[in-house]
């Protein structure tokens, strides 16, 4: 029994009537699911109480622990209600293969075991009348020990010579004898009526449960919860008075036919003449012709007489113009020969359907349409009742069931109904009557022609459609018929079965049961039936009441417990209200729901104790909690369970120290998860780090001491040049690298190490001067006058890399470096230009290079050379490309020429200053490089990395504001993703009680910005990240002086971006995957941040493998379906049922087992760790801004559960018929078929699945041919789809389970991946590089400054028209806005929007499931507008006039910044 404060009755429907409303079992349903699984039971409940969601989750639970091989067994007594009981099965239980057998298959013709073989390969599931399995088992097709589980629907059946009966007494019970029998199965019976039947006679129920070798069996735990949930109709009668069969006199038809059948001369009837005419040829003919005329009966004559007698009754029963519409009618349509209705006497031969037809023309017919005309003159005053009745009872929910004898009346009822203006416009109605499917069976006259789309009745009385549904008794018992507000039985029914089942169709609030009875006929009977019942419940209901007045004594205990920490306190008066806050933050969705569940247990002592269950996500240790001890009242017995479970919760560490929601652990890690991750967009940051500053130091303390490196720079075609680079420390080594001289000409830069050196003062004095000298020839303007205190130094190398000796070098310093006039040098050098200087003009300051002396004029006309010079560049960034922007610039390429005797030459060389015109670029990147060895060496330490590693470490450290071509980016993405996976690894095995929602609370903390950017300035990283361009502008050599202590400047600490911060402790972590995979990203993580105590990878599956949930029984595997379906053989196959338990699932094995919430963490993780890296490593290289577009594509929930629908295997199964005999058929299996959820809910039979597989079939193609050809990602397509979540969530559950399962194989987990689908489109993705850009995205790079507005247009139907605009319906392109849904969705309504781009309309309005999804299409259609693929103007917003704007005063404004579920980490 269930308290639910506040609760009203409609609230109380035993089935999710609501769309959307989340389904769970009810605490008597689960009481008797858990009956039946200790032993055999017939559960007697009332109809409409959810007998078949008990059947339901007991199949489940015996196929989970069954033998592969066994089949679970579910009869039905008739046909409708098998097909029925099969739709159900199978959509409810879709991954298990479910057939159904009646005799429309003909299954008596299945006369070997081969046969029965081939139809049951593969099947798990049976659906069948008793008649099919008391054959299959009487010919020994199939043998009780290969069925698990044996359901009985309508139990009570299982009597005398019953086929269900007999299928027990000749083959199960005898094996109950037998102590060395196999195992038998379990048996489960289903019905309404036995425990009513019980009370009246309990020897009959006592029999019933002989025969099914079970125990009747009601909810008494929960059987007052049943009492409130099952609404008991109001009985009254309807008496009216009898036609007499005298009014047949005025009928003349019928009259005409009582003459002929009394009549009738047998010498005529074909039948007689025939046997006549055999016994003349024929032995033994005598016996059937005696036999035939003693007994008046042939084919003939029968026709004529059931005719008649079906009139007269129906004369007393309707009334004389309904009779004779219906004798008409039938005759009629007899001799009409293309009637349908006439070919249903399949097997009336020729000669006797002359000889009827001729006496039935003799007939006084009338013609249809004059009988259609006077059908309403004379009703009998039984049917005015029953008009009367129906037109007082009907409101605007008025739903009714109409219970009559004969299935000829159901017609003609439903006629005279349709035809009656009082009813005309009130009712919509239906018809239902049992079938026949007997090979046997010989068609009459006398039956009209039966209704078609039976089924259809009941679906659009379900639905609404139908308000009245006139029926025979086949919708008695068994077939689902929603509940009605009123049941009239036309006739008082014939027994008690038939009164109780009746009955319970009347299951509304304040429904009623209306029975007509002849006048002068007694009630009592049926008064004396409604005591019996009444009886039946009448004490749960006086201890309902007793229970309700019993919650209203003052029973004022109240349990105490207080945190010794905090002083929190928790009351048994505010522990429900915790505990349910407590469950309702676990999940959230359209199908779930998360409310703890209490029941109560009324001990021998008269005390109520009390139960609370937790949701299925909440650890099995933590589950379930027992009130402390009994209580006089259910609310505190309620309140006391509340208390131990919140207590339990603190206990364990799910709830903190005051008492709220949040896991509880060390002080440090405390305050970490409690920080806020909204962290301010910048920081105060410390002063970069100068690598100059150690080397000032190291220099003052060991002036001489110089480490040499070898710099080599060399242009294609050109000889080389290189310096000997000397510096007071150690440099790390620098890879080759490129200085760019121009557009097309490109100096290669190589270093190699040198033997260190002591210098002499002399040569430290001659070297500094030298170093000076090549740097003023460039940099003159930019250097101290008399300052010779460099940090580093040059000296000139020969072609061999040598280094001058200390006297060339003093030589060298002697020459006569001083300017001199052009006309003089070239006169010295005029065979050498190459060893002359830079050339400039006297007053001049531009600088040129002299490629060519020319003599021509000097020669002819007596005039100076002429120098052919280059202007030598005032740039002093060659790091960098030439931007295209200067291209055109020709100042620094064309040659010019000069008059020799207005020219100086510099002396030193051009080479020399060459060379030293790219000093600031080569200097700059041995800082960078020593920047970066340094926190290889400080912070880093732990990683252990090389100097070979410096490369990569550079770019991890560079900002994308350096404008480098190699910065941070693509590490980051790496590691950003390296990150949550170790997170997400370590959480989940550190943490195994903690449930998804804290789980991912805690791992979105972690990765935060806010918490990595504050790691990153507790490490110090903020010193090391490389955020300015260089360009060499201002640039002047570095002088020892200035980094002394007394001369370094105090400035104010600088900010930086907090997430460039957290970007590039993130980029480390990417770079120390990149350079020693998982282990060292781990070592990496453990350095960084240090105040989380990381677990490896390979310890947390260890871990999580060890605490994963033992398989169900000895049994348990996985279906050979799901290995098929994901290539991956589970050792653990409970690891799997959990990854498909959605949190809705409360069937059998619900208390040991998880929901797959836990795994579906883990599991996106690892999944977006094979998608990263796999981008990561595709070459040619991917950009980062393509990358996380890319893996936005393919780990987004529509794409993820398209694959999921589309990862399909085919299952193969036999089926046979008596047309085309045995044939093989292949049907359809998929991952989320097999998903475990709360029966008849939502998620696997609903509207919402039927949805997500409607939108899926629509699209599926679509879809499908853009993936595999289009250049662009089809974001558009899939905004035709809304998929709940759980279908994109089994994909990642399931890769958690074989991470677990295989102890964190990563491989096994990517050819999983490959299965599903996901890694041949990422390929294909890759190599044809499809643009994966969001539409919203692309509109906003094509808008440019404009600004981008999503309009919403309002919501309403799918009809495409709201408030006077057009909604266009064609806004995917492909036609499927307005018909992509199907079920309820059909009619939900559409999220409509116009885009607007710089206050103009872009195309018109679109319809979409959602919002998002609505925006999506219309931002695709406004791209193909702005870029010319369709056709379509701008309307300018501007220009509407004010009638039309109050016309659009609903509308609703949205920013493009908002709604793109994209990528977050991405970069901006």
């Amino acid at each position: 029994m269930e308290t639910r404060t506040g609760d009203t009755d409609e609230e109380r429907g035993v089935t999710a009537a609501l769309q959307d409303e989340p389904f769970r079992l009810r605490s008597y349903q689960a009481e008797m699911v858990e009956e039946s699984m200790r032993a055999n039971i017939i559960v007697v409940m009332d109809t409409g109480s959810g007998k078949t969601h008990i059947a339901l989750s007991r199949t489940v639970a015996a196929l989970e622990i069954c033998e592969p091989k066994q089949l679970v067994w579910f009869l039905a007594p008739n046909v409708a209600l098998c097909e029925q009981q099969f739709q159900v099965f199978r959509s409810n239980i879709p991954g298990y293969r479910c057939i159904l057998l009646t005799g429309k298959d003909a299954p008596e013709l299945w006369t070997d075991q081969s046969t029965w073989d081939n139809v049951l390969h593969n099947v798990r599931i049976v659906l069948s009348t008793h008649q099919v399995l008391l054959d299959a088992l009487t010919h020994a097709f199939v043998r009780m020990s290969r069925l698990a589980l044996l359901i009985f629907d309508e139990a009570h059946h299982c009597i005398s010579d019953h086929p269900a009966n007999r299928i027990m007494k000749d083959f199960y019970m005898p094996l109950t004898q037998n102590p060395d029998h196999p195992p038998l199965p379990r048996v489960l019976g289903l019905s309404a009526s036995p425990v009513m039947k019980a009370r009246a006679t309990r020897d009959g129920l006592q029999q019933i449960e002989q025969n099914l070798n079970a125990t009747a069996k009601s909810p008494t735990v929960h059987h007052s919860e049943l009492i409130r949930f099952v609404h008991k109709p109001e009985l009254s009668h309807i008496t009216y008075s009898a036609e007499q069969s005298a009014h047949s006199s005025s009928l003349p038809l019928l009259v005409a036919l009582q003459m002929a059948c009394s009549g009738y001369d047998l010498t005529t009837d074909p039948y007689v003449i025939e046997l006549q005419d055999r016994q003349r040829r024929e032995q033994g003919i005598s016996r059937q012709l005696q036999k035939a005329i003693i007994s008046q009966k042939t084919y003939c004559k029968d026709q004529l007489a059931n005719l008649s007698r079906k009139g007269e009754a129906m004369l007393v029963e309707l009334g004389p113009s309904v009779t004779d519409w219906y004798l008409n009618k039938c005759i009629l349509e007899f001799k009409r020969p293309e009637s349908s209705f006439s070919t249903q006497l399949f097997d009336m031969p020729t000669t006797e359907k002359q000889h009827l037809t001729k006496i039935l023309s003799r007939m006084p017919l009338s013609d249809l349409e004059s009988c259609e005309r006077s059908l309403l003159d004379d009703l009998s005053g039984k049917v005015e009742k029953l008009i009367e009745v129906l037109l007082a009872e009907h409101s605007p929910e008025f739903t009714c069931l109409v219970f009559v004898e004969q299935r000829v009346w159901v017609a003609a009822l439903a006629e005279v109904l349709f035809r009656d203006a009082r009813t005309r416009d009130l009712l919509s109605i239906g018809t239902f009557v049992g079938s026949s499917v007997s090979v046997k069976r010989r068609a009459n006259v006398g039956d009209l022609i039966e209704v078609p789309n039976q089924q259809n009745t009941l679906d659009e009385f379900r639905s609404g459609m139908k308000n009245l549904i006139i029926a025979t008794t086949v919708l008695e018992e068994g077939i689902d018929v929603s509940s009605c507000h009123l049941v009239i039985c036309f006739e008082p029914p014939k027994n008690l079965k038939s009164f109780v089942q009746r009955r319970g169709r009347a299951r509304k609030q304040k429904s009623k049961y209306i029975i007509f009875t002849p006048e002068g006929c007694s009630t009592r009977d049926w008064e004396s039936l409604e005591a019996d019942m009444k009886e039946a419940y009448l004490d749960d209901l006086r201890k309902v009441k007793e229970a309700e007045e019993r919650e209203l004594e003052d029973e004022s205990e109240t349990l105490y417990y207080k945190v010794p920490g905090t002083g929190a306190l928790l009351t048994s008066g505010n522990a429900s209200q915790h505990l349910h806050h407590y469950c309702a933050l676990l999940s959230s969705g359209q199908y779930v729901d998360t409310r703890p569940q209490f029941q109560f247990e009324e001990r021998a002592d008269g005390s109520i104790a009390a139960k609370v269950t937790l949701p299925i996500s909440v650890d099995p240790s933590l589950r379930e909690a027992q009130s402390a001890r009994g209580w006089r009242t259910e609310r505190m017995a309620k309140n006391d369970a509340a208390f131990q479970a919140y207590k339990a919760l603190h206990v364990s560490g799910l709830i903190n120290d005051n008492l709220l929601p949040s896991p509880q652990g060390d002080h440090e890690e405390a305050l970490e998860f409690h920080t806020s991750d909204q962290a301010p967009s910048l920081v105060e940051v410390s002063s970069p780090f100068d690598p100059w500053t150690p080397v000032a130091k190291q220099q003052q303390q060991n002036s001489h001491v110089y480490y040499r490196s070898l710099v080599r720079i060399q242009a294609p075609g050109e000889p080389s040049s290189q310096m000997i680079l000397l510096m007071p420390s150690s440099v790390p080594k620098i890879p080759d690298f490129s200085l760019y001289w121009n557009e097309t000409k490109t100096y290669a830069v190589q270093s190699s190490w040198l033997s260190g050196t002591v210098l002499s003062e002399d040569e430290l004095i001659t070297i500094k001067l030298t170093t000076r000298k090549l740097l003023h020839s460039v940099f003159h303007s930019r250097m101290t006058e008399g300052r010779y205190d460099f940090l580093w130094l040059l000296v000139p190398s020969d072609s061999h890399g040598l280094a001058m000796s200390h006297e060339q070098l003093r030589d060298w310093n002697a020459q006569a470096f001083e300017d001199q006039a052009a006309m003089h040098r070239i006169q010295e050098e005029i065979h050498s230009p190459a060893n002359l200087g830079l050339v400039h003009i006297q007053g001049d300051a531009r600088r040129y290079m002299l490629k060519d002396i020319r003599f021509e004029k000097a020669q002819t006309e007596g005039e100076s050379p002429q120098l052919s010079v280059v202007r030598f560049p005032k740039r002093r960034d060659f790091l960098h490309r030439i931007p295209e922007s200067n291209h055109d610039n020709e100042a620094y390429t064309r040659e010019v020429l000069l008059d020799a005797k207005d020219c100086i030459l510099s002396n030193l060389p051009a080479s020399y200053s060459i060379f030293t015109l790219f000093i600031p670029s080569i200097i700059h990147k041995y800082e960078v490089y020593m920047i970066a060895n340094t926190l290889r060496t400080t912070i880093l330490k732990p990683l252990r990395l090389e100097e070979s590693h410096l490369p990569l470490l550079v770019q991890a450290l560079t900002s994308s504001s350096t404008q480098e071509d190699a910065n941070y980016q693509r590490l980051e993405f790496l590691g950003d993703c390296i990150l949550k996976f170790l997170t997400s690894a370590h959480l989940m095995a550190a943490h195994p009680l903690w449930t998804e929602n804290y789980l991912t609370g805690k791992k979105g903390r972690i990765v935060s910005n806010a918490f990595l950017s504050r790691a990153a300035l507790a490490a110090g990283l903020d010193r090391f990240i490389l955020t300015k361009r260089f360009t060499g502008s201002k640039w002047r050599p570095q002088y020892a002086s200035a980094y002394l202590p007394s001369h370094l400047p105090s400035t104010p600490n600088p900010t930086q971006p907090s997430k460039l911060l957290a970007d590039v402790l993130e980029s480390l972590i990417g770079t120390s995957y990149t350079l020693g995979s998982l282990p060292l990203a781990l070592t990496c993580l453990h350095t960084l941040l240090p105040t989380i105590s990381w677990t490896s990878p390979t310890h947390a599956a260890t871990t999580l493998h060890a605490a994963a949930p033992r398989p169900l029984s000895s049994t348990h595997s996985t279906p050979p379906v799901l290995k098929q379906l994901l290539d991956y053989p589970f050792t653990n196959p409970a690891l799997l049922t959990e990854a498909l338990t959605h949190i809705s699932y409360t069937g059998p094995h619900a208390l040991g087992a998880r929901s797959y919430e836990r795994l579906e963490f883990l599991g996106d993780a690892v999944l977006d760790y094979i998608v990263s890296t796999r981008l990561f490593a595709h070459r040619p290289v991917v950009s980062h801004v393509d990358m996380h577009s890319v893996r936005t594509a393919v780990v987004n929930g529509a794409f993820l559960a398209w694959c999921g629908f589309e990862n399909k295997c085919m299952e193969k199964g036999m089926v046979r018929s008596e047309e085309e005999g045995e044939m093989e058929v292949q049907e359809e299996r998929a991952l989320w078929m097999f998903v475990r959820r709360g029966m008849g809910g939502e998620i696997g039979s609903g509207s919402a699945s039927q949805d997500a597989l409607t939108q899926h079939n629509l699209t599926r193609s679509l879809i499908h041919d853009s993936l595999s050809q289009d250049d662009r990602y089809p974001w558009h397509l899939f905004a035709l789809t809304d998929p709940p979540k759980v279908y994109s969530d089994i994909v990642e559950s399931v890769v958690g389970a074989v991470w677990v399962d295989s102890f964190g194989d990563v491989g096994a987990c990517e050819r999983v991946v490959e299965k599903l689908g996901v890694l041949g489109w990422l390929d294909r993705i890759l190599r044809d590089r499809v643009d994966c850009l969001h539409p919203k995205e692309r509109l906003g790079h094509l808008a440019e400054e404009k600004r981008v507005v999503y309009l919403g247009v309002g919501e309403g139907e799918r009809d495409g028209e709201e408030g006077g605009e057009k909604v266009d319906g064609d806004g995917d392109g492909h036609g499927l806005a307005q018909r992509n849904g199907g079920g309820e969705r059909n009619r939900r309504k559409m999220y409509k929007c116009q885009v607007m781009v710089g206050g103009k309309k872009v195309g018109g309005p679109v319809a979409g499931l959602r919002r998002l999804n609505a925006e999506t299409i219309a931002a695709w259609r406004a791209v193909r507008i702005i870029e010319g693929v369709d056709d379509v103007g701008m309307v300018d917003w501007d220009g509407v006039g004010e009638e039309e704007e109050d016309e659009e005063e609903e509308d609703v404004w949205h920013d493009a910044e908002g709604g793109i579920p994209l990528d977050n980490t991405q970069e901006c």
